[in-house]
């Protein structure tokens, strides 16, 4: 069997039932593992490392057009520079406030990342932006060839769904999850006169993702606007995000603290005396005025003035210290 399954671009096979692209007849188009994520929610992790990804990527030419997908909340960049024209699509608009403005995020990225073609924000649930973003793929494609990249569960199947839902002409799917590694392979669609390459998600090894249940993915997943929790400190306390997090904050200086965060999350205040959560490995930073740390897969918290953090989260998990996004 060479067929692909058109879900998630593994090659098919018929013969190790516990090896990916798994099928119980040749004649199926989609494989076991797809079908039963698709139709009964079963996830079942495989064992492939960026090491995998990174040779598909490396084979993209420097004329090819990448569409950059990266999920709002944590803006993950970091493989941005590998691509000569890149698209960037900021994904899950709706997640964030309404009140906040889409040109303050891309100016934000622009100062930083100049050499970018354009910028695009959407949201692919309610085609929010839809129509610019395939007009500026047309406009700056030149050999009909696109292809899709970002880290996993940035919301690039969603996007392919709805691309070809709206601007195609044919019934073909990706499958979508919450969790990492859903596509496999690359996955190559015809859309008019585009091949769009789906390529799998990047694995960012430092997101919280990567070890949570089901239940606990669907809890740090918003799946709607996030309200911000804002909090005006005066002196040193602790917050607890549910059971992932401590964030003790050292500085008695005035501070303005807002968490950027599923609603879902159950986040206190509490003393510093509170032992809650103080056995997960500490890692120590110190803010200067105007800063964000960045939670990859959970989100980010803002800070207005200089503030000294301890902060206890699991050894794996990466905080990135940006300016103020917003």
């Amino acid at each position: 069997m060479k067929n692909k399954c058109t879900g998630c671009g593994i090659t098919l096979q018929n013969q190790n039932k516990n090896l990916p692209g798994y099928v119980d007849k040749p004649d199926k188009n989609i494989c076991e593992r797809c079908f039963k994520l698709s139709n009964y929610g079963e996830y079942k992790k495989v064992s492939l490392t960026n090491k995998d990804y990174l040779k598909l990527l490396n084979s993209i030419d420097k004329n090819d057009l990448v569409l950059y997908i990266s999920d709002i909340l944590t803006l993950n960049l970091d493989y941005l520079n590998k691509f000569n024209k890149v698209l960037l699509v900021i994904s899950k608009r709706d997640i964030l406030p309404k009140s906040i403005k889409d040109n303050k995020i891309i100016n934000y990225i622009k100062k930083k990342y100049p050499n970018i073609i354009d910028i695009v924000i959407i949201c692919s649930i309610n085609n929010y932006n839809l129509d610019t973003l395939y007009n500026k793929i047309i406009e700056h494609n030149n050999n009909n060839k696109v292809y899709i990249v970002g880290s996993t569960n940035s919301g690039k199947s969603t996007l392919i769904n709805k691309l070809i839902k709206n601007y195609g002409n044919n019934n073909s799917k990706v499958t979508t999850s919450i969790y990492p590694s859903t596509t496999l392979d690359k996955i190559i669609i015809k859309l008019n006169n585009l091949t769009i390459i789906d390529t799998p998600g990047l694995i960012n090894e430092h997101s919280i993702i990567n070890n949570l249940s089901k239940e606990e993915l669907k809890k740090i997943t918003p799946k709607k606007e996030i309200k911000p929790k804002t909090y005006q400190t005066k002196s040193k306390g602790s917050i607890i995000i549910d059971k992932f997090i401590r964030l003790d904050y050292l500085t008695n200086n005035p501070n303005s603290i807002v968490i950027y965060m599923s609603n879902s999350l159950n986040i206190k205040i509490n003393s510093l005396k509170n032992n809650k959560l103080k056995n997960l490995p500490l890692k120590e930073y110190n803010l200067k005025s105007n800063q964000d740390i960045v939670i990859e897969g959970l989100g980010f918290i803002k800070f207005t003035n200089p503030i000294n953090l301890k902060i206890y989260l699991d050894k794996n998990l990466k905080i990135t210290i940006r300016d103020n996004l917003i």
